[in-house]
Order: structure tokens, then C-alpha cells, then sequence
């Protein structure tokens, strides 16, 4: 049988490295989309939570995308802002029906957050919040998926090498044999026997 090379398994185990942090890199860019408004029905007010993952309180990446549309109309006053606990205010925009509508990039602290539309009579909005609740922690999720399968490398290294020795060991132990010989037993054969104990005899007189 041959030999197997002994940089196959270092680097079988460096592709999979690769790859499982190739797929955490995609799942940590997934966005979860939160409808706001809809032109089928747009509120003045909205809220939103944002949920801590993991229960820690670290901020989200988070986008809002916004457009505004009015089918009897070409001008109106329209406008959006977003404020955390009706309090703190993230982002605000107002302008005019037709402007290029700025849309906001940032991050999001845990909490419930209310969205305030401006419009004019019938012009409806399209919004929608965007939040990507693992990129917070994709540095983590790296440095913990790859000391994770190093861990499996090693782990499988040793069992490996004490199968080996396992294997060894058994090989190595001596084989016990029984101390007597046995004998067979049966009649002699005929050019065995003495000269004068011929099994052909006269008979007797």
C-alpha cells in the first residue's frame, strides 16, 4: 500500500478553514429587511425593535432604504427621520416630491426605535430598514471557527496516534503455545517393528 503523503492532511485541513470561513463571512453579510412602509399603507409612525444578539448591547449595521411616489401629484413635502426611544435622534432628512431621497447607512444600538414619515396628501413611501445582525460579530465568529477546527486537527491527530499504538501493542504480544506435545497414537507400522516380532507366525502345534 502507499504511502500517504504527509502534507495531504495539513492542507485538506487549511481548505477547510478556508471554506467554513468563506460561508460565516456570508452568513454574517446576510441582511434581515423590516417592512416600514408600503404604498398599500403608509404610516406617520413607525417602530421598530432592535434586539440585542447574544443579549450583548453592541451596535448593528443597519441601512434604511426610502422612496417616495404620488400618482395625481408632482410636488409635496416629504421626509423621514429615525429616533431611538423617541428621544435620540439618528438621521433626518426633509425635502421636496422629486429630490434624490439620501438613502441612511449607520449602526443601531439595541433598543426601539420610531420612524417618523413626513408626506404630503397622496404620496406614499417605500420603507424599509435592513439590519445585519451577525456582521457585529464576524471578527469572533472567524477567530472562534478557526480555533475550533485546529482544535479537531490536533484532536484527530492524537487518536490517530494512539490507535497506532494500539495496534502496536497487540502485534507485539507474544503468542502463548501449549507446553505439551501431543502424540499420536495408532498402530506401528509394519517396517517398524523388531525383527523378531513378526506379525507372521507358525502356528502353534
Amino acid at each position: 500500500m502507499a504511502r500517504q503523503n504527509p502534507w495531504i492532511n495539513p492542507v485538506m485541513w487549511f481548505v477547510a478553514v478556508l471554506v467554513v470561513n468563506s460561508l460565516w463571512s456570508a452568513v454574517a453579510s446576510q441582511e434581515a429587511p423590516n417592512e416600514v412602509n408600503s404604498p398599500a399603507q403608509t404610516q406617520t409612525y413607525r417602530e421598530v425593535v432592535v434586539a440585542p444578539v447574544a443579549d450583548l448591547d453592541r451596535a448593528l449595521p443597519a441601512r434604511m432604504a426610502v422612496t417616495f411616489s404620488a400618482g395625481g401629484t408632482d410636488t409635496g413635502e416629504i421626509g423621514y427621520s429615525i429616533l431611538l426611544n423617541n428621544q435620540t435622534e439618528i438621521t433626518s432628512w426633509n425635502g421636496d416630491l422629486g429630490e434624490e431621497v439620501p438613502q441612511w447607512n449607520g449602526k443601531l444600538e439595541p433598543g426601539v426605535y420610531t420612524i417618523e414619515t413626513v408626506t404630503d396628501e397622496g404620496i406614499v413611501a417605500q420603507q424599509e430598514l435592513y439590519i445585519k445582525p451577525f456582521a457585529a460579530y464576524q471578527l469572533e465568529g472567524h477567530i472562534l471557527l478557526s480555533l475550533l477546527l485546529v482544535g479537531f486537527a490536533f484532536a484527530e491527530q492524537g487518536v490517530r496516534a494512539l490507535a497506532g499504538r494500539i495496534q502496536n501493542t497487540i502485534k507485539q504480544q507474544p503468542v502463548e503455545r501449549t507446553p505439551f506435545k501431543r502424540i499420536s497414537r495408532g498402530m506401528p507400522e509394519l517396517d517398524q517393528l523388531p525383527e523378531h516380532d513378526s506379525p507372521w507366525r507358525e502356528p502353534l502345534r
